[in-house]
């Protein structure tokens, strides 16, 4: 058997390794078969998901590293009956063993079996997806650099690191000239006076941020 175009087109941004296990399954199959999807745009698997089809917005197939393989009936039409996915399994599993590729095939899981679902596993390809699960999008580098920018972040580092200069000032002083000591009493002031002043430029910086008007301003 050789691949059509269809075929062709859905091996387009696949990882390497997963097209030259395709490949070789061509050349050694005796069980007809058809590509039937690679690559997966995060919208296509919302609806799977919503649609029970798929169990996880972590699929393989929004990085490359998966593939959908069914065998084809008599009529030359991809079939969906199990009995004949056993032999196109043994054939790609063949395949994969032949050019060095690890695989796993969906038909082996326990809880939800898939029958034309192969994938590279994610302990030896552990490129990951755009999102980590459903509703839970990662933090991306932007959203990183805006908290790392959010003034409510500065407030509150500021605060600390105030109240470590002056530790370290106070420590200096008293190393340096015991005679002028500041009381503990004293230093606790200053270092409740900088964590509250902190606080408070947080607070107020947390409240502009969001839009929302000041108390005082309405």
């Amino acid at each position: 058997m050789k691949l059509t175009d269809k075929d062709e087109a859905k091996l387009r941004g696949l990882h390497p390794d997963l097209v030259r296990v395709v490949r070789r399954a061509v050349h050694i199959s005796t069980v007809p078969f058809a590509v039937t999807e690679g690559m997966r745009t995060i919208e296509r698997q919302r609806k799977l998901v919503d649609k029970g089809a798929s169990k996880t917005l972590n699929s393989r197939h929004l990085t490359g590293h998966a593939i959908d393989i069914v065998p084809l009936g008599e009529d030359g039409q991809p079939s969906w009956d199990w009995p004949l996915y056993y032999p196109l399994a043994k054939v790609i599993k063949q395949a994969a063993k032949d050019v060095g590729v690890p695989i796993e095939w969906g038909g082996d899981w326990v809880k939800f079996k898939d029958g034309p679902h192969w994938q590279l596993p994610w302990r030896d390809y552990p490129s990951g997806p755009p999102v980590e699960a459903i509703g839970e999008p990662r933090m991306t580098d932007r959203r990183v650099d805006d908290l790392a920018k959010s003034r409510t972040v500065q407030g509150s580092a500021a605060a600390a690191a105030g109240g470590v200069a002056v530790l370290a000032d106070v420590t200096t002083q008293l190393e340096r000239a015991s005679d002028h000591l500041v009381s503990g009493r004293t230093l606790g002031l200053v270092i409740a006076a900088l964590i509250i002043g902190g606080a408070a430029y947080a607070l107020y910086a947390r409240w502009d941020d969001a839009g929302r008007p000041l108390p005082w301003s309405r």
